[in-house]
């Protein structure tokens, strides 16, 4: 709890509080009294503050949201590197070519496959980013045009064009041509195939180069290379795939140092929301949901018969460009009657682990190749908490350590005696006990701040039908600094603050902690400290 770790300051001001003051012409003893600080903590503080929400009635809420899987485009769909040889190099013999003319087999038209995985038959993609590659070689004695169209990828409604002249004797001349924001159509020269592209070439010798004769092994040669190719959008069927959501984890930074004995509650829910931006129908199975305590060691697995055998429906596109789906969204909602969420919450988890398996187009081809995806889209899960704080306890208690070297701090011995008080005016419906402990180098325990029975802070006057605090309680509280004390926090290295808050016993029924309900702490100075001349 984070007003104990105020006490700390305290310390820290005892010690520096007089640091600033003039010489004395002689030694004094000066009592100092003084308030230090005023805080008013809420429920909030125990845990972290967006961890919460508070209904109508000003009960609070445990809710939060955690995405705990998802996937994008580039998991559903991969366009491979490919590569293609094309080139010339006469057998045997010799060729006249005139300047001005193609090569014997020019201008030639191919379908370049794509090999994509998964059964995925495309139909059209646009580029996000990509580029060609190619190596060049020209073994002829004169200057030869390279020409490349691929006349169903287009940019403006213009194709895609390299008209590259190639000098002779070039062997291996690299070049790169960007095709990012180009629409390819791979529905072959047919328009009605699938994963194939266009592509025609002409290789020429210009009709400014010499005419000259061809001889045996001399040619030109293109090494070309669709490379690092990254969609915006592909359209067609992504076939059934099987992607496996591996073995991961959530942390859910509840409370990393919260102990609780016997805690439960009255109702929860969570609702697993599968949020669909792709083009296609899914099925999402999710398994071996385990709330885990990593600090008492327990783990409990959430049975939910819900979630084996989900059916999402695919989304759909707008005319935005900059958001181009809706999505399609299922919610599964699993709760204290539906499943063993009761005991799955109170093992109070700081993380979750999951697995699962999406299921592409469960049903077949239905979308007659219309499946699509865009760039930066994808499919992930959600689970959305909600648990309101209506709770039987025994007991809640925080314990924390806090650095806090006073080992060089000289101003320690001039302080003859006194005490830190803490004032307290409790509107909550159960006590606390404070206690923070003194650590050594070594880490080891020894002394403490507060003196026992006096480190208890009364709870609010309640209820005894409504368990509701009627009105608060005060209670002052001191650390006396007693000369061993000083002695000890020289040593001290670390504190230790263990914070146990007790709910009413025997067990009533269920306390209801609401929003409205604070702690108001006013922490004050009194001690006697000795001046001296410098």
């Amino acid at each position: 709890m984070r007003f104990i770790h105020k006490i700390s300051l305290f310390i820290i001001f005892i010690v520096t509080i007089v640091s600033c003051r003039k010489s004395f012409e002689t030694d004094w003893d000066v009592d100092i009294v003084a308030p230090i600080a005023r805080s008013k903590l809420n429920i909030r503080n125990f845990f972290s503050d967006t961890l919460f929400s508070s209904d109508p009635t000003g009960l609070l809420h445990l809710s939060f949201s955690r995405k705990i899987a998802g996937f994008q485009l580039d998991s559903l769909i991969e366009l491979p590197d490919t590569v293609i040889t094309y080139g010339f190099k006469l057998g045997s013999g010799t060729l006249y070519i005139p300047a001005g003319n193609s090569i014997i087999g020019f201008p030639q038209t191919q379908e370049i496959p794509f090999n994509i995985s998964g059964g995925v038959e495309l139909r059209r993609a646009i580029i996000n980013n990509g580029r060609l590659k190619i190596v060049f070689s020209n073994t002829y004695a004169q200057p030869l045009v390279f020409n490349l169209v691929l006349p169903y990828t287009t940019k403006y409604g213009f194709p895609f064009t390299i008209n590259e002249t190639v000098p002779p004797g070039a062997n291996n001349s690299v070049r790169y041509y960007d095709i990012s924001g180009y629409e390819v159509k791979l529905t072959g020269s047919t328009q009605n195939k699938i994963n194939k592209l266009v592509q025609t070439i002409d290789i020429k010798v210009p009709s400014t180069a010499q005419n000259d004769t061809l001889r045996a092994n001399q040619g030109v040669e293109a090494l070309i290379s669709y490379t690092d190719l990254v969609p915006y959008y592909v359209e067609g069927y992504f076939g059934q795939q099987n992607i496996d959501i591996p073995y991961d984890s959530t942390a859910l930074n509840i409370s990393n140092n919260l102990q609780v004995s016997n805690f439960q509650i009255n109702s929860a829910f969570i609702n697993f929301k599968i949020v669909n931006e792709f083009g296609v129908d899914i099925n999402a199975q999710l398994t071996n949901i385990n709330s885990v305590n990593s600090l008492n060691s327990t783990s409990v697995t959430l049975n939910a018969s819900g979630l084996s055998n989900i059916n999402i429906n695919r989304a759909g596109k707008t005319t935005n460009f900059s958001n181009p789906v809706f999505p399609s969204v299922k919610t599964i909602s699993v709760n204290t009657n539906n499943s063993n969420l009761k005991p799955f919450l109170e093992n109070l988890p700081d993380y979750l682990t999951y697995q699962g398996k999406i299921v592409v187009n469960p049903f077949g081809n239905i979308s007659a190749s219309n499946d699509f995806a865009f760039l930066n889209t994808g499919i992930n899960i959600y689970a959305d908490v909600d648990m309101p704080l209506q709770i039987r306890a025994d007991y809640f208690k925080l314990v924390s350590n806090s650095t806090i070297d006073l080992t060089s701090v000289k101003q320690i011995d001039n302080i003859n005696y006194g005490n830190i008080i803490l004032q307290c005016t409790n509107g909550f419906p159960f006590d606390a006990v404070l206690q923070g402990y003194i650590l050594d180098e070594q880490k080891q325990v020894i002394d403490s701040l507060f003196n026992i029975p006096g480190n208890v802070i009364q709870r609010g006057n309640i209820d005894v039908m409504t368990n509701l605090v009627l009105s608060p309680v005060y209670t002052k509280l001191f650390i006396s600094l007693t000369k061993e004390k000083l002695q000890n926090l020289k040593k001290c290295k670390q504190i230790q603050f263990v914070s146990k808050f007790n709910l009413p016993q025997p067990q009533p029924p269920d306390i209801k902690l609401l929003d409205s309900y604070n702690l108001d702490l006013i922490l004050g100075l009194d001690v006697n400290y000795k001046a001296k001349k410098k």
